[in-house]
């Protein structure tokens, strides 16, 4: 927390937008937004990444949205920087032995449950959007892939707390590897599901 506050107030107070427009192009002759924009500039190709609207603002207000750009979170450095040291970490820790002696039970619970409850919870969250739209409390488009994409995000569970409450208490080995194991897994699985 300490390091988003640093970042923050470095991004607030100490990077100056120009605040010259002359350069930016408020409008364009595109109807629908599309993933990907390929822009040519004098024979020269650019390819643009949509990453998703930043306000509805009016010119004036693109100032503002140059800063909320620099602050916004990208997910990609999250899955390919942050995550990474955190798996392997686990599971340079972990034993071995109680992992592999339980492995079948722990691809079960990991791959199978992951994707089980990835489905239950999607179809939960339809219906719930199905009646919400029949009521008339939700307009705009909602589809079953939206559902399926919360319910991987659900899905994958840390359950940090009770690995420290059973390193803690000394539990039984197997079962300690087991809700590791798990639970270092779903996470990929999870991973893989939300791609």
């Amino acid at each position: 927390m300490i390091y988003g506050v640093l970042v923050g107030v470095i991004l607030r107070f100490g990077v100056h937008v120009p605040a010259s427009m002359s350069d930016v192009i408020l409008n364009c002759a595109v109807n629908a937004s599309p993933a990907t924009l390929l822009v040519n500039v004098s024979g020269r190709f650019y390819e643009y990444t949509l990453k998703g609207e930043v306000s509805r603002g009016k010119g004036h207000q693109v100032q503002d949205d140059e800063m909320l750009r620099k602050v916004t979170f990208d997910p990609e450095v999250f899955f390919n920087i942050l995550l990474p040291p955190i798996i392997f970490h686990a599971g340079y820790s972990l034993k071995r032995r109680h992992f592999f002696r339980n492995i079948g039970s722990i691809l079960a619970y990991a791959f199978i449950g992951t994707v089980i409850s990835c489905f239950v919870i999607g179809l939960i969250m339809y219906g719930i959007v199905s009646f919400m739209k029949v009521v008339g409390q939700l307009g705009g488009d909602f589809f079953f892939t939206d559902c399926l994409l919360f319910g991987a995000i659900v899905s994958a569970t840390d359950p940090v707390t009770v690995l420290a409450i059973f390193n803690e208490l000394k539990v039984d080995v197997d079962l300690y590897a087991l809700l590791f194991g798990e639970s270092v897994l779903n996470d990929a699985v999870a991973i893989v599901l939300s791609s």
